[in-house]
């Protein structure tokens, strides 16, 4: 247990000191909300179904957190920890891969969460977004969605060869995530084509899960979405580990 608060301690200092990642971790999609809501207002509108543009797009504010972070930050800070020889390090130390795993899934899950609170705060707070009476329950699914895509960053991390292939690559999926989130256009006033190519964004089952609780819909009705999130959890949290396991040898 030591060493695990010993890690957190580590892992929270090295986050702050990049203040970059922090600033997109913590800051991007709370920004966002507040320029783009200054932008186009939240009156009601018939192209949103009656509503405001914050409230039809909020819930998806909150999954840009989850994009930044599985396919960009989480697999640049684990790289780092590759090429300068800390994973390989680990091996002549009597610390367990498990605590270093654990210690670094919770800063990065902590982090995430916050950041998605923050988002959802800023629309409620400052734009009138009325809170879901079951928020509990959206706060659950949230922190599901976060843990499948944590885990699809550690895969991508023992997948990407490079800080430097981590970056671009990693940039590039996060547009298309964020693209497909709905979070800049709600994906109503597309078409059904650009509609159906989306629906296969692991980003949009989110985004589904979290805007049908919003709006009162039963976690009942959310299967689908549930189980592509349970599902990326458990493949991509295999496989992560398998690839950490590698990259320590």
């Amino acid at each position: 247990m030591t060493g695990y608060r010993a890690l957190i301690s580590a892992l929270i200092l090295s986050r702050v000191r990049e203040p970059v990642g922090f600033f997109f971790a913590f800051f991007f999609a709370p920004a966002l909300v507040l320029i783009l809501g200054a932008i186009f207002g939240n009156d009601p509108s018939p192209q949103f179904q009656g509503r405001g543009y914050i409230d039809a797009t909020l819930p998806a504010f909150s999954s840009l957190v989850l994009a930044i972070i599985g396919v960009l930050l989480l697999p640049m800070n684990q790289l780092a920890f590759r090429e300068t020889g800390a994973l390989r390090r680990l091996r002549l130390t009597p610390m367990r891969p498990f605590t270093f795993l654990t210690a670094d899934l919770t800063v990065n899950f902590v982090i995430g969460l916050v950041g998605m609170i923050v988002a959802l705060l800023v629309g409620a707070l400052v734009y009138g977004v009325d809170l879901p009476s079951n928020i509990g329950l959206v706060l659950l699914a949230a922190a599901l969605g976060l843990v499948a895509f944590l885990a699809l960053g550690y895969t991508l991390s023992g997948l990407y060869p490079s800080t430097g292939a981590a970056t671009g690559i990693g940039n590039v999926l996060m547009i298309l995530l964020m693209l497909s989130s709905g979070a800049f256009v709600p994906l109503s006033v597309l078409s059904e084509g650009v509609r159906k190519v989306f629906d296969f964004s692991p980003i949009r089952h989110f985004v589904k899960l979290i805007d049908g609780l919003w709006s009162g819909e039963p976690w009942s009705d959310l299967l689908v979405p549930t189980a592509v999130l349970v599902g990326m959890t458990v493949v991509f949290g295999i496989l992560g580990t398998l690839l950490f396991r590698r990259q320590r040898t």
